[in-house]
Parts: structure tokens; C-alpha cells; sequence
């Protein structure tokens, strides 16, 4: 909470990271009794590693297509993988609704949350809130299942399913 309330008086939230988005995005979670399963900061390679199904692994290498997600999390039966960004990235979108809807991590999934009976997962970006990312996103939105941005405040941008309890976070 201190981190994200020096991040607002100093001015830095549209100069923020990627580590920066998913720090809050963390704190916001935790504070929504999510339970983090995994995160990951960009280049650190601290974060659950899904592989492809094995029959897509035996045309390539071990590692060829591994899945990190930057957050994943789970409540009441849900889990949410998150991809965050400090800007657009169209190859995020398309990545989400490929493993949504081709399932070809399915198994490292199932393996994953076998203990946590998830009954729905849902795929996501987190990003800074600014009229850009929310124009170019706006067209992609059939890709992802939700859409959380930062700024002063927290704000669910899309949520067609009522994933998230609260739509907006105010930490201040």
C-alpha cells in the first residue's frame, strides 16, 4: 500500500513498469482475498512455467512456447491468469485467446489447479490506464476475459462475466 500511494504522490503511474502494474495488481488481489498462486516480473523467470500439451512438445523443445503468466490467482472456485503490460501490446490479446481457446496448455493448467477445484478460468491483461491503451484494446476486447487498469485508482475496464466483486479500488 505504501509502494502504491508513493507511486501516486510522486506522480510516477504513467512512467510505470511492467513489475510496477503487476505489484499492484498483487496488492489488489490480496486485498480481494484472491489467493496468488504464482507471479512473475519481466525477465525474472520466478513465475510458473506451463509448457504445451505434450503432443505439441514433441515437435520442439522442452522449453519452445512456455506460458508465464504474470499473475495467476484463484477464489471460490476461479482462476484468473493475468498478462500486464505498461503499454499495448496486440500479441498479448492474441496469446490469451490462443491458450483460451485452443487449449494447447491444458494439461500444465489442469496439473496446476488440480488442487484448488477450479470450475472457470479466466484469461486477462492488467495495464495503465490511459486513453491509448484503452483505444487500441477496445477493438480486442473478444479476445480477453477482463481487463484491470491502473491509475490513481483500480478499474475494472471489461468484466462481462462479474469476475471481480468490486469494479473500482480506491487506495487512496
Amino acid at each position: 500500500m505504501l509502494y502504491y500511494f508513493m507511486m501516486v504522490h510522486y506522480g510516477e503511474m504513467a512512467n510505470m513498469s511492467e513489475e510496477q502494474v503487476t505489484k499492484i495488481i498483487l496488492e489488489w488481489l490480496i486485498n480481494n482475498n484472491w489467493k496468488i498462486i504464482s507471479f512473475d516480473f519481466p525477465q525474472s523467470g520466478t513465475g510458473k512455467h506451463l509448457h504445451p500439451n505434450k503432443i505439441i512438445r514433441l515437435s520442439g523443445t522442452k522449453n519452445e512456447k512456455t506460458f508465464i503468466p504474470d499473475i495467476i490467482a484463484v477464489k471460490n472456485n476461479i482462476a484468473l491468469f493475468f498478462e500486464n503490460k505498461n503499454r499495448f501490446f496486440l500479441d498479448d490479446f492474441i496469446k490469451l485467446y490462443n491458450i483460451k481457446t485452443k487449449n494447447i496448455y491444458s494439461e500444465a493448467i489442469d496439473k496446476l489447479l488440480a488442487i484448488y477445484k477450479v470450475d472457470k478460468i479466466y484469461y486477462g491483461v492488467g495495464a495503465i490506464n490511459n486513453k491509448k491503451f484503452i483505444e487500441q484494446s477496445s477493438n480486442q476486447l473478444d479476445y480477453v476475459d477482463f481487463i484491470v487498469l491502473i491509475d490513481k485508482d483500480i478499474l475494472v475496464f471489461k468484466d462481462t462475466d462479474n469476475i471481480f466483486e468490486d469494479k473500482t479500488f480506491n487506495k487512496s
